[in-house]
């Protein structure tokens, strides 16, 4: 009876874990399309990350509700973050891909929005991008909007162009 159990919470702990990769991967995907815009992405990501972290709370029915609300709560925090970033941010978040080295803290203050920022690239590697080799580098950022502190991690890529983008 006992093994019959832990057989089962095996498969579920399996299928769980299944469907987190499977949405982590189409969010991956989805985010590598032209057609997103910096606030859907980070949306997007964000509801996956949160999904996950929520999906390790709770315990029986309670484990379903955490990862819904770590989905919408990551969704909300990461479109937040995409939003209130200007031209000039995203500026400072290239400008720190392209010269700082691994784990150097940039930070910086936008006096149009009034938001603080504090950009960390943390990895440097080649990866592969829609089938093309490209420089890429894994992030910590840290946001604080409207007075509290909201942190992405993720991973920028450079295009065809020579521009940071977004592929997480």
């Amino acid at each position: 009876m006992k093994t019959n159990i832990m057989n089962k919470a095996f498969l579920k702990s399996a299928i769980t874990t299944g469907v987190i990769a499977t949405m982590l991967s189409s969010s991956l995907i989805l985010t590598g399309c032209g057609g997103t815009s910096r606030e859907q992405t980070g949306a997007i990501v964000g509801s996956v990350v949160g999904g996950a972290v929520g999906h390790q709370f709770g315990k029986g029915k309670g484990k379903h509700v955490m990862t819904v609300v770590g989905a919408v709560a990551g969704g909300l925090i990461g479109g937040n973050v995409a939003r209130e970033m200007d031209r000039q941010d995203q500026q400072r978040v290239n400008h720190t891909l392209e010269t700082a080295p691994n784990y150097k803290k940039v930070a910086w203050e936008n006096d149009q929005t009034n938001q603080k920022y504090t950009f960390t690239p943390v990895n440097q590697y080649e990866g592969n991008v829609n089938g093309q080799l490209t420089q890429c580098r894994d992030y910590v950022m840290d946001a604080w909007i409207d007075g509290r502190m909201q942190q992405v991690k993720g991973r920028a890529c450079k295009n065809e162009q020579g521009q940071w983008i977004n592929t997480n």
